[in-house]
């Protein structure tokens, strides 16, 4: 996949930009300076907003995205557009997808999405009928998954600043492993493995004849899982006071320096409530909503679904039914052909044509007999008229399911939520020290900084806890085996498959991931520069590890890297896992050099930003990437160069070649 253009019309900072962002083969690197506040992440948003879309339920949402600057001057409508070619299918399709953004007459944000594959259009927007929408939509979300699926987006496009703050809060491995499941594809066997490990134990469960077995048995499941409720109600606590830790940072390094002032803690919590009340508020909406749906579901799910299996029989009646009616309404009426016939014989006798016998009911009937004769049979003649009618309504007005715009909704009040007790636990601890002074806020943070580091031991005692329920109950499991059962055999044969599946794919890369990152960290990772022996991957993924040992032999513990050192680790993983994975993004990169130091920045625009990926982007200031002394090194990669300009007088953002004066020397 690569971006070759994006253009942004009224967001944010941008009153209308309109960036060529292709690369040339030999030179993949598009380099974006921008001072602070001029705009480089609010390209990044845009550019990842065009691709999955914006997050904007209410007016107040729809104006702060809206530039200052269009206010009263333009049509206050947001749009993004961007354009990409993509490799699907050993064939190159070329995508230009638009998200447009507005206020209908009620003051209700609507969103309307184009994309063009090739020449084959897709549209959709908020007022599209739902069937119609969640069809067009599914086409579109295919499309761009097809590219860089949304959840593997963050491991190419993201804020490097973030990333390293990310890696001090102890979370590396698990940040490690989720970049292998997730970038390689692994997960999903993992979570078939488990599903199989759960049906195989209800079947056990199922086949014990024993009373006593039944019960140990039904025991030993049950305490398991009850201690892997447990374990995810540990690790789920230890997420939240994470994000609750990475979000309080700034906070309590300015409690302990003593500069909070109570303007910016006002301002913090009242941002905090606006956030929680509109999360409570679509939380009770979509219960009401989910409430109609159920209690209508017979009109809005059912019918229409039993309609549009019958639809093309209902429609070949009814077009039958309109045949024979037009012919019918060709046909004379008994009364009409007796007076026609009663005056054609008058005319004939008064002209001496016809004998003055003739019997003019046998002439009507002689009439009759010929238009019966050419009437076609009508095979539904059990309807009458009104179930025909009803038949015509019923197509005509069939109603769009409703249920994947309230699953829309439900997923994007889910992300709300996950994050909806960091923000009162936050809110707390500002309120605090709001009333309590910088001291109760420094305690707060420290206090769940120790809270974190007792979940940890917890969960390592669970972990133990859990793997010795797992040995006594395949003590058991081996006894049921000896009963013969071809459902049990088969979801046995399940749960190991699913593993050696998962465990198979990564032996087939493990020695290049291990090979390549051994070769990139001798060049990349300064403090150990030249002196990493071997990197070593576990076996399996189930109880993943990574390790690097020094060439005296010793193990090098990951936890113990600097954070410059973990930032350069996982950049080394991701360009390995790009390499070997099953999609080719692009990499974008805000704030690039992060927290390195002087050697490690050298690093990697000499050895790492070249070879990255067909297109990488990356955006800085003069401070990461300096035009004296750092700049040489990347221009003979580099593409284009442009330099974000702000234009405070009317509040948006401008683009000039070149970076910060600096022109690309061709």
């Amino acid at each position: 996949m690569i971006i070759k253009r994006i253009n942004i019309s009224n967001y944010k900072t941008y009153l209308s930009l309109d960036l060529d962002l292709s690369v040339d083969e030999e030179r993949p690197i598009i380099l974006i300076g921008g001072m602070n506040g001029g705009g480089k992440t609010t390209l990044f948003e845009a550019i990842c907003g065009a691709l999955y879309g914006l997050n904007i339920n209410t007016k107040e949402e729809f104006e702060e995205l809206l530039n200052n600057g269009a206010v009263g001057s333009v049509t206050p409508e947001i749009k993004l557009e961007v354009t990409f070619v993509g490799v699907v299918l050993n064939q190159e399709q070329r995508y230009v997808l638009r998200r447009s953004y507005k206020l209908n007459p009620n003051d209700k944000p609507v969103e309307s999405v184009y994309l063009n594959m090739n020449g084959n259009v897709f549209t959709y927007g908020t007022a599209t009928p739902a069937l119609q929408r969640a069809q067009s939509e599914q086409q579109v979300n295919k499309i761009i998954k097809a590219n860089l699926p949304q959840e593997l987006s963050k491991y190419f496009l993201f804020d490097a600043m973030q990333s390293s703050e990310l890696l001090k809060k102890n979370v590396f491995a698990q940040i490690i492993k989720d970049n292998i499941e997730n970038v390689m594809g692994f997960k999903k066997y993992l979570q078939l493995k488990r599903a199989a490990e759960h049906a195989q134990q209800e079947r056990a469960q199922q086949r014990l004849e024993a009373e006593q077995e039944y019960k140990e048995y039904e025991r030993l499941c049950a305490e398991k899982r009850e201690k892997e409720v447990q374990f995810a109600d540990i690790e789920a606590k230890e997420d939240l006071i994470c994000r609750y830790l990475i979000d309080s940072k700034e906070d309590y390094e300015r409690a302990k320096s003593g500069v909070e002032t109570s303007a910016q803690l006002k301002s913090k919590i009242a941002s905090l409530d606006d956030k929680i009340n509109d999360t409570i508020k679509r939380s009770t909406d979509y219960n009401e909503n989910l409430k109609a749906f159920v209690e209508d579901i017979e009109s809005t799910v059912f019918l229409p679904k039993l309609l549009s299996n019958n639809m093309a029989e209902l429609g070949n009646i009814i077009k039958i039914k309109e045949e024979l009616k037009r012919e019918g309404d060709a046909v004379y009426s008994l009364d009409m052909l007796k007076d026609v016939t009663s005056k054609i014989v008058a005319y004939l006798r008064e002209m001496g044509l016809c004998e003055d016998v003739v019997d003019e009911n046998n002439v009507v009937n002689y009439v009759i007999a010929l238009q019966n004769q050419n009437r076609p049979i009508d095979p539904y003649a059990f309807l009458d008229d009104s179930e025909v009618d009803r038949f015509n309504y019923l197509l005509n007005n069939a109603q769009a399911n409703p249920f994947l715009a309230l699953d829309q909704l439900r997923m994007s009040i889910n992300t709300q939520i996950e994050s909806l007790d960091s923000w009162e636990m936050q809110r707390e601890s500002l309120q605090r020290s709001f009333t309590g002074g910088n001291e109760d806020l420094v305690r707060a943070y420290q206090s769940k900084e120790r809270e974190l580091q007792q979940l940890k031991d917890d969960k390592s005692k669970l972990q133990k806890e859990i793997e010795r329920l797992k040995t006594n109950i395949h003590r058991i499991d081996i006894q049921i085996q000896q009963e013969p059962d071809v459902k049990y055999d088969t979801l046995m044969k399940l749960k190991p498959f699913f593993e050696e599946v998962a465990s198979t794919l990564l032996k087939k890369k493990k020695a290049r991931i291990e090979t390549e990152m051994q070769q990139q960290l001798n060049e990349l990772l300064i403090s150990y520069k030249g002196h990493i022996a071997r990197v070593e991957l576990s076996e399996t993924l189930e109880n993943f590890s990574i390790k690097m040992y020094h060439t005296a032999g010793n193990q090098i513990s990951l936890s113990q890297l600097n954070a410059a050192s973990k930032q350069i680790f996982i950049q080394v993983l991701l360009k390995v896992l790009r390499g070997l994975g099953d999609y080719n993004p692009p990499v974008m990169i805000d704030t690039v050099m992060g927290v390195l130091d002087n050697e490690s920045r050298d690093a990697l625009m000499e050895e790492y930003f070249p070879q990255l990926a067909e297109q990488t982007i990356l955006l800085c200031t003069t401070s990461e990437i300096r035009i004296n002394e750092d700049y040489h090194k990347l221009e003979p990669f580099i593409s284009r160069t442009y330099t974000l300009v702000r234009d405070v007088e009317s509040q948006s953002t401008y683009v000039e070649d070149g970076y910060f004066g600096v022109t690309l020397n061709a």
